[in-house]
């Protein structure tokens, strides 16, 4: 492709730049003292979300690492705080909304009080001492150590109009774990005034979303800080008396949907992108999140350099500053649309720390295709991309990051394994063959059943991740949430593809130390 332009391009002078504004002044006339304290919030909250994309941006890389639960923990409340200070700057330098004085927040603290909840575990000394505390906050609080005499209890409090609005939920509760007891409870109508709470140590966050479909609310761990329990039910409690829809509650941390962790990349790696911007961070901060999609990235530091690139090079789409020196996104966006003819498109998306509420009508007004602000996050920007660019199909991912226990299962059995392996590979074509059939009909009630099925004998097998992909289905479809159900299904049929040819390799392995060859 020639790197020539089919049209050229010239910068203003110093001079005539201050000519131009000159002019302006005049013919706009004096500018009022709110007009001058407006230019100046909104530079303020420009530079702190600029250099707050970095920030979140480093953390948003740094979360998706396999890093030890402690220090996950640190992340996300770095991140959480960050998401507080942002919320309040933005109160604070938004000169339309009134102020809010911190003592309304005094009925969301008290909140707690008189609130009825329930705890429901086989640990009576944990049990206790979670009554206790809760009762301490003027809670009233029932505990249980059977889930029928818990169920008996929801019931009878939901017919009387006083409900339970929260339940605690442990694990291990005796006859059924309670991830299965909150699964019942949420599917029941009667009882969809009550938040699920579930206390495991076999969870953990990165569960929050099976959890969240499941319908629980929250989850924390065993033994959890008093402070932890007391904020987590308190944003809970919150949520109810504003009648506001829960978000997921990790460990005391509310996980927002802006901040829920994918789980898995779409893969873009035939797609070739140009990020646009002066700040070096945000440069950087953008190339690392895009290449976690796998995608091409090449980046511009000003939007002369942009149009030189996509001169040289086309782009399947373009991240763009909307402010910046000399040439900002604007006038950029102009010269490359300029440059196209009636058979080609790069879609331009619109960049941006600003707080202008109609910056994305301006963006779109302009030529741009879309818009995205600062601070940009890896779920936000997963949707742009979802938005506009096509994705490679992909089997699922978690195998790489969970991988399986075959061999820890063979251990286990020694030489009865062959006989267990052929028997799964035997029987699980046909109920995945069925469960096809099912996904296709979008028959909740047999997709549940033969995803439980099949999750069952993987999990047998030391097939974890195949099981898991099945648990994750098998709930989505006992809540009647099957729009995902072909590309889970295809996750599923990757997955035991994966586990099908390990399986025949550990049996070829083990039948030929059973009978080696005699020279």
């Amino acid at each position: 492709m020639s790197s020539r332009l089919p049209f050229t391009f010239k910068m203003l002078t110093s001079a005539q730049r201050h000519r131009i504004a000159r002019r302006r002044e005049r013919h706009n006339g004096k500018v009022s003292d709110t007009q001058i304290r407006t230019q100046l919030l909104d530079h303020v909250q420009h530079t702190i979300n600029t250099q707050m994309n970095g920030i979140i941006g480093a953390l948003e890389m740094i979360r998706k690492d396999d890093l030890p639960s402690d220090q996950c923990e640190m992340i996300n409340l770095a991140q959480s705080s960050a998401d507080t200070l942002l919320a309040d700057i933005g109160q604070l330098l938004d000169l339309d909304a009134p102020f809010v004085h911190p003592v309304v927040n005094d009925a969301v603290r008290k909140s707690l009080t008189d609130m009825r909840m329930m705890v429901v575990g086989a640990d009576e000394l944990a049990r206790a001492r979670i009554e206790e505390e809760l009762q301490g906050h003027e809670v009233r609080v029932d505990g249980f150590g059977l889930p029928n005499a818990a169920l008996a209890a929801l019931e009878k409090a939901a017919r009387s109009g006083d409900p339970y609005r929260i339940a605690l939920l442990e694990q291990h509760i005796p006859g059924i774990d309670g991830e299965t007891l909150g699964t019942a409870i949420g599917n029941a109508a009667l009882h969809h005034d009550t938040l699920l709470v579930l206390i495991s140590d076999e969870h953990n966050r990165h569960d929050a979303e099976r959890l969240t479909h499941a319908g629980f609310s929250a989850w924390l761990p065993p033994a959890a800080p008093q402070a932890m329990l007391i904020n987590t039910l308190d944003m809970l409690c919150g949520c109810i008396v504003k009648k506001d829809a829960p978000r997921f509650v990790c460990a005391g941390l509310r996980l927002g949907a802006e901040n829920a962790p994918l789980k898995h990349f779409p893969l873009f790696a035939h797609c070739r992108i140009l990020v646009v911007d002066d700040n070096p961070v945000n440069l950087q901060v953008a190339q690392q999140m895009l290449e976690r999609f796998r995608c091409k990235v090449d980046t511009a530091k000003s939007g002369a350099q942009a149009l030189l690139l996509s001169g040289e090079q086309h782009y399947d789409l373009i991240l763009l500053d909307c402010q910046m020196p000399q040439m900002d996104g604007y006038q950029t966006t102009a010269l490359l649309r300029a440059a196209e003819n009636a058979d080609t498109h790069t879609i331009i998306i619109g960049w941006s720390a600003g707080i202008n509420r109609n910056e994305r009508d301006t963006c779109l007004a302009i030529g741009m295709d879309d818009f995205i602000s600062k601070p940009m996050r890896m779920r936000a920007l997963n949707d742009l991309l979802m938005r506009w660019l096509r994705s490679q199909p992909v089997c699922s991912t978690v195998a790489l990051q969970q991988g399986d226990e075959l061999e820890a299962t063979q251990q286990m059995f020694g030489p009865d394994f062959i006989e267990l392996a052929q028997l799964f590979l035997e029987d699980s074509p046909k109920r995945l063959a069925h469960l096809q059939e099912v996904s296709t009909g979008k028959d909740a009630i047999a997709i549940a059943k033969f995803s439980h099925v099949l999750c069952g004998s993987s999990a047998s097998i030391g097939a974890s991740t195949l099981a898991a992909l099945c648990r994750e289905l098998e709930i989505r479809a006992k809540n009647n949430a099957l729009d995902d159900t072909s590309s889970r299904f295809h996750a599923i049929a990757c997955e035991y593809a994966r586990i099908d040819a390990k399986l025949h390799g550990m049996l070829n392995v083990a039948r030929h130390v059973a009978s080696p060859n005699k020279h």
